[in-house]
């Protein structure tokens, strides 16, 4: 099951709320009619590069007669507005349909075709569009083109009145609008199918897409709001010339596209302010501006192949691992004290090849029980549990890197569930904690179950809130349930809906006492999330299986029926070789984590199962 949030849901938000303020704002701060020409264009270039964008990047589509979709619609507004007398409004509306009718004439020819012939013939069209433009002079004026083409008026209200703020408030509903077609388009499932084409189109036409009908509906989809802003932009400057069929809008178009980063909504965004903005305050350089914007251009796609939009994706990156190693060091620093008192246990760091963590211990006790928590969380899950048996066992638990306190780590080498069974060995081994009882929950129980398939030494092991996985990704359907809430479990940026959502769902509660967990997850490197899911694949499954089915040490799974991700019955007809009461043990009311929701009935469970596990 995809996880598709609505937008407003999304990390998204609050940054498109605040340029859409921004922009909505910017008529009363440049009050110069030059200063909102050039916005109206940067608009109207923006809406071009991205639509696209929407064929050329996420089609895969080398369309070069884009440009025709916006003269179709340009040439249409002067025909109808001037020529027929068609009311300017209508004309306008009248120009996208034209721009389609043209694209699902283009699609016949090029169904079929690929790489560079998708390229010449669309090059041949546009020019025979040319052709026909300058013979038909008693329509379109020629090589001369049209002038004077009527203007858009509200009752006697002209647009341009007021420095042009009426065409600038038009021409940015235009890109809010086109912005919204396209946002919901890519994740609809056209969008999905014309990506499927693009990246294995095989494959996808194996599964029952259509080639012919999806690059028809693609390339229709990608002329209907150029043809929109050709209506417009005719209104605007009122004049169609046949010059929007040269190099020149072409060029800065595609270098838009390019510079902003294809297949990206935002990118094409983006770059239309930079690279028009730039261009203006280079205009005192001369017959340099275009040099210096050319290198500009060549310099951004060679060191971010991905566009402006991937440079924005680095300092994002940045950002979020300053935000969460600052979140880290401080609670170091300031909250060391409430740690200890919460879990009776001194803490210190301890450096493993991994990275540095965090190790709560309560030094006491012949036996050791090494507890292991789950994803986005922390040690301080287990403070019931520190309550309860630090009279009885000697008591360890530590952050895995990226959590809690415990500092970030190289995403590249140390965040995976190999490297989190390592660590955990590398404690027992500097703590001297011999043959340790090892409790993991959730992504801890994995690696609990690595730390035990990979031989190091251990008395017993039992998990929580973790289905056995034998083969990779054969098993996940049948081990958990299918729920959007899991992608969030291995998604790097969460908003704070998805990150109250995944807290919420993590420990089946929204209740007060369990808000620290909202904490812990914000805290997360979301590198960590990110690179221990992409790495599943890499993980040796039937070696944990092997352990789990063939191993005399004592085992026990202590799960909460209501448990919203795990499947209990897989987890019950799986065959273990020593597991406690002979099959999976149910806390009611635990869900996902019972010993945080439900700990007295789970301590009294673990307690038995620590008692069994000493008799065996």
């Amino acid at each position: 099951m995809k996880y598709d949030p609505p937008f407003h849901r999304t990390s998204g938000l609050v940054p498109v709320l605040i340029v859409a303020v921004l922009l909505g704002a910017l008529p009363f701060v440049f009050t110069d009619t030059y200063i909102r020409h050039i916005l109206i264009l940067v608009f109207v270039y923006a809406v071009l590069a991205s639509n696209w964008d929407l064929s050329l990047g996420y089609g895969g589509i080398f369309n070069f007669a884009h440009m025709a979709f916006f003269a179709i619609g340009l040439y249409s507004y002067g025909i109808a507005a001037k020529v027929l007398g068609i009311d300017p409004w209508l004309s306008v509306l009248l120009a996208p349909l034209l721009a389609m009718a043209f694209a699902a004439l283009l699609a016949i020819p090029i169904l079929r075709l690929e790489g560079i012939y998708v390229i010449l013939v669309t090059i041949a069209a546009a020019q025979l569009l040319l052709k026909i433009v300058v013979s038909q002079s008693d329509y379109t004026g020629g090589t001369s083109g049209m002038v004077l083409l009527p203007r858009l008026t509200v009752g006697d209200y002209r647009l341009t009145s007021d420095g042009r703020i009426g065409y600038y408030y038009i021409a940015l509903l235009l890109l809010g609008v086109s912005t919204l077609f396209l946002y919901k388009l890519e994740r609809s499932a056209l969008g999905r199918a014309i990506k499927a084409l693009r990246d294995n189109k095989y494959y996808a036409i194996s599964r029952g897409v259509s080639e012919g009908r999806i690059r028809l509906m693609t390339l229709c989809a990608s002329a209907l709001f150029p043809g929109l802003a050709g209506g417009f932009y005719g209104s605007y400057v009122r004049v169609a010339s046949p010059d929007v069929f040269g190099l020149g809008f072409l060029t800065i178009t595609l270098s838009i596209l390019l510079v902003g980063g294809v297949s990206t909504i935002w990118g094409s965004l983006i770059a239309a302010f930079a690279v028009t903005v730039l261009a203006e305050v280079l205009g005192g350089f001369g017959a340099w501006r275009e040099v210096i914007i050319a290198a500009l251009i060549i310099a951004v796609v060679v060191v971010y192949p991905g566009g402006l939009y991937a440079a924005l994706q680095e300092f994002r990156n940045l950002a979020d691992r300053l935000k969460t190693s600052g979140i880290a060091a401080y609670r170091r620093r300031s909250e060391s004290n409430r740690r200890e008192n919460e879990l009776g246990a001194s803490e210190r760091m301890i450096a493993t090849p991994h990275g540095t963590v965090s190790v709560a211990d309560t030094a006491k006790g012949e036996q050791t029980i090494l507890f292991i928590h789950g994803n986005s969380a922390c040690k301080e899950v287990f403070a019931n549990q520190f309550a309860a048996f630090r009279d009885q066992y000697r008591l360890v638990a530590f952050d895995l890197p990226g959590h809690g306190v415990s500092p970030n780590a190289q995403s590249e080498t140390d965040y995976s569930l190999e490297t989190y069974a390592q660590i955990a060995a590398d404690i027992v081994e500097q703590l001297g904690l011999g043959a340790p009882i090892v409790f993991g929950w959730s992504l801890g129980g994995y690696v609990a179950l690595e730390y035990a398939a990979q031989g190091h030494p251990l008395s017993a092991l039992a998990i929580c809130g973790t289905s056995p996985i034998g083969i990779f990704p054969d098993d996940m359907p049948r081990g958990y349930i299918a729920s959007p809430h899991m992608e969030l479990a291995g998604k790097r940026y969460l908003s704070p809906h998805e990150n109250r959502v995944y807290a919420q769902k993590t420990v089946d509660s929204d209740r007060p006492e369990v808000r620290p967990i909202h904490q812990t997850v914000r805290r997360t490197d979301g590198r960590a999330r990110q690179q221990v899911f992409s790495r599943l694949k890499t993980v040796n499954w039937p070696r944990q299986i092997a352990f789990l089915r063939n191993e005399t040490a004592p085992f026990a799974m202590i799960n909460g029926p209501e448990d919203p991700f795990i499947n209990h019955d897989y987890c019950r007809a799986f065959g273990y070789g020593n597991i406690w009461t002979g099959e999976p043990k149910n806390i009611v009311g635990g869900g996902h984590a019972p010993f945080f929701i439900q700990p007295e009935n789970f301590n009294k469970a673990f307690g038995e199962f620590l008692e069994w596990s000493g008799n065996s």
